[in-house]
């Protein structure tokens, strides 16, 4: 397996790691089939045709409350393009809304609706089972060791 930071290599050891490569063992394909597995789950189990990125941006509104748009597209690692157009779907569906910044009104706070709240936290209990069902195969203190290594690696 090629391992990340590597260091420049004679011939002789750039071939022995070529030609030990597997597939099945590299960390990128192995996060891109189980996201896939976990995506499935997801899209079979969650209330409401929650995408995603909606699902997202309901949890982490109920998690901090009002916020800007681009704040909570940084929170949640959206481009701005991407959370746009997720506020301007969840707004048409009544599940958030936006008001002037009562500390900037030049800007535009985002919020959760009665409704958002509640399809929110259905939201977050059905993540529950589907994260259930996606790490089944792994023991608690397996869950959290995946869950601090991800963190780990997107906090570069």
């Amino acid at each position: 397996m090629v391992q990340p930071k590597t260091k420049p290599r004679a011939a002789g050891k750039v071939k022995e790691a070529i030609d030990s490569y597997r597939l099945d063992d590299a960390p990128g394909f192995l996060l891109r089939v189980a996201l896939r597995t976990h995506t499935s789950i997801f899209a079979a189990k969650m209330i409401e045709e929650l995408t995603g990125p909606q699902f997202s941006t309901l949890a982490k509104l109920k998690e901090v409350g009002p916020c800007s748009q681009n704040h909570l597209g940084r929170l949640i690692h959206y481009d701005s393009a991407t959370i746009t157009g997720v506020i301007n779907r969840l707004k048409s569906r009544g599940l958030i809304k936006s008001s002037k910044d009562p500390l900037d009104p030049r800007r535009r706070e985002i919020d959760l609706t009665e409704k958002g709240r509640r399809i929110a936290d259905a939201a977050i209990e059905t993540i529950g089972e589907i994260s259930g069902e996606t790490f089944a195969p792994l023991t608690q203190d397996e869950f959290r060791a995946l869950t601090e290594i991800l963190k780990k690696i997107i906090r570069r």
